[in-house]
C-alpha cells in the first residue's frame, strides 16, 4: 500500500438490535462478543453488525439467507451448481461462489465457539438464537481460523437457572408447517440443561411443469442439547451436541438463456430434442427440468468449552469442537427435459478443532493470547452427466481424501494511553499443511489416470491488526485501523491428462491470497440517546486473488491466482427512537470494486469485470411500533444489480430489486401466548438465490429463484 492510501483507515461497529426496549425513551445498550469478551457495541473498534434473536423473529428471518437484506455489503445466498442449500457468503465483495472441498471460504463461520469450516449446510436455520454477528474485514488476531473477508458468529441461547419452556407453531404459504420447541431445565444450582428441537417443512415454490415436482422445498429435523455446569465460582463447563437431517427435492433450475449452437445442445438436437421449444423464464415459478433432483444431508457436531478464571488477572478458555457432514444428492442444472448438464454428488466432511486462550485485563490494558488447531478430512465424488449424441459422463471427479491440518498462534492487546486515547495491536501466525488424492472416470467408467494422483504442499503467513481509538465524548467514539487477512492456498481437483505426471495431471497447487484493509470509523449516540448513528469508511488492496474459471470448451473449473484488485466503500447504520411507541432503523452500504492487475492470459475475468455479489448500493429500512400488547413492524431491503458468480463466461446478472416484509404480533398482558401474522416479499419480486451460465459447451444459463410472496401465522407459547 502507498502512504496516501494508508491514510484511509476504518472500522466501526454497528447494530440492528432486538425490538427496541426503551428506558424512558432511550436506546438500549447492545452487547457483542466480536472481540471474545462482552462489551458495548459502541466501544468496539471493529466493523461489526448484529441482529438479535428477537429481532430476527419479528422480521421473520428464518435462516442465514435472510441477513443479507438487513446488513450492508453482506451477501448470503446459494452456491451455484448444486442447488441453494449450499452457502455462498460474501462481505464487501469478498467471498467464493464455488462449492468444493478444495477451496476454503474467506468468510469464517462460527457456531458459538466452534469453527464451521465448510459451506455445506451452512445456511443455518434461526433456532433459539441469541444473536448473529457479522464482523467485516480481515479477522484472526482474536480467535479461531483466520479469515480474509470477515466472520459470521451464530450465537445460541445458553442454559439458564430458570425453568423455561417455549413452543412455536408456524403455518403459511406453500403448505408451511414448522414446529419449534425449547425446554430449559435447572437440574441443580450449578447444573442446567437446554434442549432445542424443530421440524421445518414447506413445499417448494417452483413447479416442475413436466416432472410434477415442487422444487425448493424444506424438510429438516433439528435437535440440540446444551449443558452448563458451574464447577465452582471460577470455572464453568459448556457442552453442546446437535444434529440436523434434511431430505428435500433439491433446488429449482430455471432456464434463462440458451445457445442453440452449443455442442451439447447440438448433440441432443441429433436425438430429436429442440431446446428452442423450452420457454425462457418469464415466470420464475416454473421449471422444465426432469432429471434427478434431490438433496439429503446429515449434519452433526459437538463442542466442549471450559471457562476458568485462574486468578483475578488471568482467564483461561479451552474449546474443543467436532463436526461431521454427509451430503448426497442430484441437481438437474440445465432446467430442460434433456440431459444437457446434470450432476450427482456425494460428499463427506470430518472437522476437528481445538482452541486455547489466555486473557486478562488491568486498569489500563487488556490482552488475549491463543492457539488454534484445525484438522479436516473430506471426500468429494461428483458426476457431471451430459449428452453429446448419447448420454455421457463428461467428468466424474473423485477426491478422497482432501486433508487439512492448520496451526495458528495469535494475540492482541489494548492499552489506554490516557482518558481518551487507546491503542490496539495484534499478530497471528498461521501454518497450513494440505494433501489431496484425486482421479476422474472417463465415459466408460474407467480411471483417466492409471494411479490416483497425490499432491501435498504447505502455506504460512504472518498477519495482524493495529487500531488507534479516540473517545471524543461519552457518546462519540472514533478510530482508525489497519488489518491484513490471509486465505490459505490449496489444490485444483480436476484431472487433465494433457498436463502429464510432471504437472500432477492438473492436480496442481494454487497460492495463498492476502487482503490489506484500512478503515476509519465513527459511532455515536445522540439526542439524549435517542439516535444511534454509526458509519464506516474502508479501503482494501487484494493480492493473489483465488478466482475459479472454466477451461475453454469444457465444464471444468480450475482455481488461479489471477492478480490484484482494490475494494472501497462506505457503510452506515442508524436507529432512531421517535417516541415511546415508534422507532426507525436502517442501514446502507456503498461498494466499489476494481481489478487492478490480471496476471494470467487464461483468467476468467478482465480489468473491467465486476465482482460477484457486490452491488454498488444496498440499503434497508425498518419501522416499528410498540403499543405494549401489540407490536407491528415493516421492513424493506434493496440491492443494486450484481452478478451471481465471478467468471465473465458464467455469471447471471441480477437486476436491482427490493423485498418488503411485514409482521404484527399480539400478546395480551400477563399472557403465556402470542399471535403473529406476517408477510414476506409482499411485492412478489423475482430474484435469484444462485445462478450460472454455461453457454459453451452446454448451451444453458440458469438460475435458482428465491421464494415469492408468502403469508403466515405464528403461535408462540411460553411457560
Amino acid at each position: 500500500m502507498n502512504n496516501k492510501k494508508l491514510l484511509l483507515a476504518t472500522a466501526i461497529a454497528s447494530v440492528i438490535p432486538n425490538p427496541v426496549v426503551y428506558a424512558e425513551g432511550m436506546l438500549e445498550e447492545v452487547v457483542v462478543t466480536a472481540r471474545k469478551r462482552s462489551e458495548s457495541l459502541q466501544e468496539t473498534p471493529l466493523s461489526v453488525v448484529a441482529l438479535g434473536g428477537e429481532s430476527m423473529e419479528q422480521q421473520n428471518i428464518s435462516d442465514l439467507k435472510g441477513i443479507e437484506m438487513k446488513m450492508p455489503n453482506v451477501a448470503a445466498g446459494g452456491a451455484g451448481g448444486l442447488g441453494g442449500s449450499n452457502a455462498a457468503f460474501f462481505v464487501r465483495g469478498v467471498g467464493t461462489d464455488r462449492n468444493a472441498v478444495n477451496q476454503e471460504t474467506p468468510i469464517a463461520l462460527y457456531v458459538d465457539d466452534a469453527y464451521y469450516g465448510r459451506t455445506d449446510g451452512a445456511l443455518l436455520s434461526v433456532l433459539d438464537v441469541a444473536q448473529v454477528e457479522v464482523s467485516r474485514g480481515p479477522q484472526g488476531t482474536l480467535f479461531g481460523r483466520g479469515a480474509t473477508g470477515g466472520a459470521i458468529r451464530y450465537i445460541t441461547q445458553k442454559p439458564a437457572n430458570e425453568l423455561e419452556a417455549k413452543l412455536q407453531l408456524n403455518v403459511g404459504s406453500e403448505n408451511r408447517r414448522d414446529i419449534k420447541a425449547v425446554v430449559n431445565l435447572p437440574v441443580t444450582e450449578d447444573v442446567a440443561l437446554r434442549f432445542t428441537g424443530a421440524s421445518l417443512n414447506q413445499d417448494g415454490h417452483v413447479k416442475g411443469v413436466l416432472s410434477g415436482v415442487d422444487y425448493g422445498d424444506t424438510n429438516s429435523n433439528l435437535f440440540r442439547a446444551y449443558l452448563r455446569w458451574q464447577l465452582n465460582e471460577n470455572a464453568e463447563i459448556l457442552w453442546s451436541a446437535d444434529i440436523t437431517r434434511g431430505n428435500t427435492n433439491g433446488g429449482a433450475s430455471v432456464l434463462v438463456g440458451r445457445n442453440n449452437n452449443a455442442p451439447f445442445v447440438q448433440g441432443e438436437a441429433g436425438a430429436g430434442f429442440d431446446i428452442s421449444t423450452i420457454p425462457l423464464a418469464g415466470d420464475y415459478s416454473k421449471s422444465y427440468q426432469t432429471g434427478d433432483n434431490f438433496y439429503k444431508s446429515d449434519n452433526r457436531g459437538s463442542n466442549l468449552t471450559l471457562n476458568w478464571a485462574l486468578s483475578d488477572a488471568v482467564d483461561f478458555k479451552s474449546s474443543t469442537s467436532w463436526r461431521k457432514i454427509d451430503v448426497n444428492g442430484a441437481y438437474d442444472t440445465d432446467g430442460t427435459p434433456a440431459s444437457l448438464f446434470e450432476q450427482r454428488f456425494e460428499r463427506g466432511i470430518d472437522m476437528l478443532s481445538q482452541e486455547i486462550q489466555f486473557s486478562g485485563e488491568g486498569d489500563a490494558h487488556s490482552w488475549l493470547a491463543g492457539f488454534f488447531y484445525y484438522s479436516e478430512e473430506a471426500s468429494d465424488h461428483r458426476d457431471v452427466l451430459t449428452t453429446q449424441n448419447s448420454r455421457d459422463r463428461t467428468s466424474t471427479r473423485i477426491v478422497n481424501p482432501y486433508e487439512v491440518e492448520s496451526y495458528a498462534v495469535f494475540g492482541q492487546a489494548s492499552f489506554d494511553l490516557n482518558d481518551q486515547w487507546s491503542l490496539t495491536t495484534g499478530l497471528r501466525y498461521t501454518y497450513d499443511d494440505k494433501s489431496i488424492v484425486a482421479n476422474e472416470l472417463n465415459a466408460a467408467g474407467n480411471n483417466k489416470v492409471a494411479e490416483d494422483v497425490r499432491n501435498t504442499d504447505t502455506w504460512n503467513a504472518l498477519t495482524g491488526r493495529v487500531s488507534l481509538e479516540y473517545q471524543l465524548e461519552d457518546d462519540i467514539f472514533l478510530f482508525a485501523s489497519l488489518a491484513r487477512g490471509y486465505r490459505s492456498g490449496g489444490f485444483n481437483d480436476r484431472i487433465r491428462a494433457d498436463l502429464g505426471a510432471d504437472n500432477f495431471f492438473g492436480i496442481t497447487a494454487f497460492d495463498e491470497e492476502t487482503l490489506d484493509v484500512a478503515e476509519l470509523g465513527f459511532r455515536s449516540e445522540l439526542f439524549d440517546q435517542r439516535l444511534r448513528f454509526n458509519v464506516t469508511l474502508f479501503y482494501g488492496e487484494y493480492d493473489d486473488m483465488q478466482i475459479s474459471s472454466l477451461l475453454p470448451g469444457t465444464t471444468r473449473n480450475v482455481i488461479q491466482n489471477i492478480g490484484a484488485s482494490e475494494i472501497s466503500g462506505l457503510e452506515g447504520e442508524f436507529t432512531l427512537v421517535l417516541n415511546d411507541i415508534f422507532s426507525i432503523d436502517g442501514a446502507f452500504g456503498l461498494l466499489d470494486t476494481e481489478y487492478t492487475r490480471i496476471d494470467s492470459d487464461s483468467a476468467s475475468v478482465g480489468l473491467n469485470s465486476d465482482f460477484a455479489r457486490a452491488p454498488e448500493l444496498s440499503y434497508s429500512l425498518g419501522l416499528e411500533a410498540d403499543w405494549g400488547e401489540t407490536i407491528a413492524r415493516i421492513d424493506y431491503g434493496w440491492k443494486d444489480e450484481f452478478r451471481s458468480v465471478t467468471p465473465d463466461a458464467n455469471f447471471i446478472q441480477q437486476e436491482a430489486y427490493g423485498l418488503l416484509n411485514a409482521n404484527i404480533s399480539y400478546q395480551p398482558e400477563d399472557s403465556a401466548w402470542k399471535l403473529s401474522l406476517y408477510g414476506t416479499n409482499l411485492t412478489d419480486e423475482q430474484y435469484l438465490v444462485s445462478g450460472i451460465a454455461v453457454l459453451n459447451p452446454v448451451g444453458i444459463a440458469q438460475i435458482e429463484p428465491g421464494r415469492f410472496r408468502e403469508f403466515g401465522l405464528k403461535i408462540d407459547w411460553e411457560l
